[in-house]
């Protein structure tokens, strides 16, 4: 994946990210949907769907949906993190307003580099944890990054609760994001986003109502994720690691 990602350009990752998101909303990912939500002519979508299938990270036909392959929802979705990461921090850390902050972001989110990230969402939490200005010092900061602890002296606040990709709990973003079932402890709730897989993976888990805005909780998962059990729909459900990575899910 690493390759093909390196050789996209701003352009294409924004049409991967446009796909990613028609996939969350509307399960489905048309020519038309995409011109649209891109703001281009359905020439110029047939000619990037084109140059994204190239590079395994999408599937067309004629007159069918545009389908991404895992390695191009790999990549959609740590583009879709991205954006929401960094609009987030724009947001809630430096102020800006939504419209800026969406027009800033959807530039940043093309440069920044992953670990320059990670800790620009590092300070975000440790900004919003402080209770008062005498917290909010850079050796504090420091010291958090440092040792992975707050300083004695640093007044937090400690009930806050923040996701993993950086915005706060019960805050919904402009751009969803989702993750895969397999990935998920026991006891997380949420519902199915859509079924990434293809043919009889696809079908067998549409047939056992994996579908689309079903909730679901997961029950129990074997070491490794193998099988993973839910509770989907009034029952429960024993899934195979290699079906629960066909399922994008929100959280």
């Amino acid at each position: 994946m690493a390759n093909n990602y390196a050789q996209l350009s701003r352009s294409m990752e924004d049409y991967l990210e446009a796909i990613y998101n028609l996939k969350i909303k509307s399960q489905v990912a048309r020519v038309k949907d995409i011109a649209h939500a891109m703001g281009v002519k359905m020439p110029s979508v047939t000619e990037a769907i084109r140059s994204l299938a190239t590079k395994g990270l999408v599937k067309h036909e004629p007159y069918e949906n545009v389908e991404l392959t895992q390695q191009g929802l790999d990549v959609a979705r740590d583009i879709a993190h991205r954006h929401c990461a960094v609009k987030d921090f724009l947001v809630g850390v430096l102020g800006l307003n939504e419209n800026d902050a969406e027009d800033e972001a959807c530039g940043i989110e093309h440069a920044i580099e992953p670990d320059t990230l990670n800790r620009l969402l590092q300070f975000a939490d440790f900004v919003r944890a402080c209770k008062d200005d005498q917290s909010l010092r850079l050796a504090h900061f420091q010291h958090f990054m440092k040792h992975g602890s707050y300083p004695d002296n640093c007044v937090v606040n400690t009930n806050l609760e923040f996701c993993g990709r950086g915005h706060r709990h019960g805050r919904r973003p402009e751009v969803i994001t989702t993750t895969k079932l397999s990935e998920l402890s026991p006891g997380t709730k949420g519902r199915i986003a859509f079924v990434s897989g293809h043919g009889p993976i696809r079908k067998r888990l549409m047939e056992m109502g994996v579908t689309s805005n079903a909730t679901f909780e997961v029950v129990r998962a074997a070491p490794f994720g193998d099988p993973i059990e839910i509770k989907i729909r009034g029952y429960h459900l024993s899934l195979r690691k290699s079906e629960a990575e066909n399922v994008e899910v929100q959280l």
